[in-house]
């Protein structure tokens, strides 16, 4: 074991229990509480702050679990498995679980890589044979009707008018994740020179999304809507704001506005809560559902709406940049009006029942 690792009384052997699994008592100093191990483990990854915040708490669970004098040496094979295997218990879904045992596992190796735990300990955890999870019924992703998207639209143009910048922005920042299925904390990751020209032969110009998650980066055409809605953000920024430099973020907060038509504490990038926010306002004006008032969303209608249209799976996953196809295959749920777009697309130019009765 590393010097660095918790030393255990030799002359002990008397064992204790941590939530009904036995761990070894006779602990001496720690190197340091497993919950502020957690805490610089997630501080150390290289994710969106979404994503530390999502490890973080599953380590943290784990952590909890195993009780309040838990040190890095209680991270043990059976204390995995004995944890694993009561998420199991509780009834969560399989990817749920599997989410959690990836949150655990980069702590392990985390753990090793500094000399909080022996090799030998994280491979025992990392190897051993877990109970599989039940495959629970996936809902279909929720997604805004045509309906409601073109309202949406229709709400966002109505705000330019009363305040000119921050309606170009909102309007593009719905289009750019409604009709570009980008992510929240893509479009937050996004700078000026991101939104590209339009090759040489090409007909709509291009979102380079450098930030895609994990670390994976894809080009997204954008509709001519959308390409226009951001020249006219862009148009009304330059004319608010002054210049701004090409390494600036492409979508920014906007602060307050004075009565005078000026604007205080602009300049961040437009995370999370400034997308809510948003979608909040315009979904009210819209009479959007509130369960459907969010940004994510919209990255549902894209998808939905692209295999309406009749785009295959692959060609949406590129465009969503999705690391598995099992992922963009949760679109394709058969409901009534689906049935009812393939039929009519299939229907399509041949000859009806009527025209037949015309024709004789």
């Amino acid at each position: 074991m590393s010097t660095q690792a918790i030393s255990h009384g030799a002359a002990s052997s008397e064992l204790v229990m941590h939530r009904g699994v036995p761990a070894a008592a006779g602990v001496g100093e720690l190197v340091g509480p497993a919950d502020e191990l957690v805490d610089a483990f997630a501080l150390t990854l290289i994710a969106a702050a979404q994503t530390q915040r999502t490890y973080r708490r599953a380590c943290r669970r784990l952590v909890d679990w195993l009780g309040p004098l838990a040190g890095p040496e209680d991270l043990t094979a059976a204390n995995v498995a004995a944890y694993h295997a009561q998420l199991v218990a509780g009834g969560l879904a399989s990817s749920t679980i599997k989410k959690e045992r990836a949150a655990i596992n980069s702590f392990l190796r985390w753990l090793v890589d500094f000399d909080h735990i022996p090799a030998v300990q994280a491979r025992a955890a990392l190897a051993i044979k877990l109970p599989r999870a039940q495959q629970a019924a996936r809902e279909t992703p929720k997604a805004l009707s045509g309906e409601q998207y073109d309202a949406l639209l229709q709400a966002a143009r109505a705000a330019i008018a009363d305040d000119p910048l921050a309606g170009a922005r909102d309007l593009a920042i719905v289009l750019v994740l409604g009709d570009g299925g980008l992510r929240c904390e893509e479009l937050a990751g996004l700078d000026r020179y991101d939104f590209k020209a339009a090759r040489a032969g090409a007909k709509l110009r291009t979102l380079d999304v450098r930030r895609g998650k994990g670390d994976r980066g894809r080009v997204v055409k954008l509709s001519r809507t959308a390409t226009r809605a951001i020249v006219r953000w862009e148009r009304e920024r330059a004319r608010a704001l002054g210049p701004t430099a090409d390494d600036a973020a492409l979508f920014i907060t906007l602060g307050r506005r004075r009565l005078d038509g000026t604007y205080v504490g602009v300049g961040a990038r437009c995370g999370q809560p400034v997308l809510a926010a948003v979608m909040k306002r315009l979904g009210h004006a819209a009479s959007i559902p509130v369960e459907l008032c969010h940004a994510h969303a919209l990255r549902h209608t894209c998808a939905t709406e692209l295999l309406r249209s009749g785009a295959n799976l692959a060609d949406v996953r590129t465009m969503l940049g999705h690391a598995s196809i099992k992922t963009t295959s949760i679109y394709l749920a058969s409901d009534a009006q689906r049935q009812e777009d393939v039929v009519t697309r299939r229907e399509r130019g041949r000859i009806t029942l009527d025209d037949d009765v015309g024709a004789a």
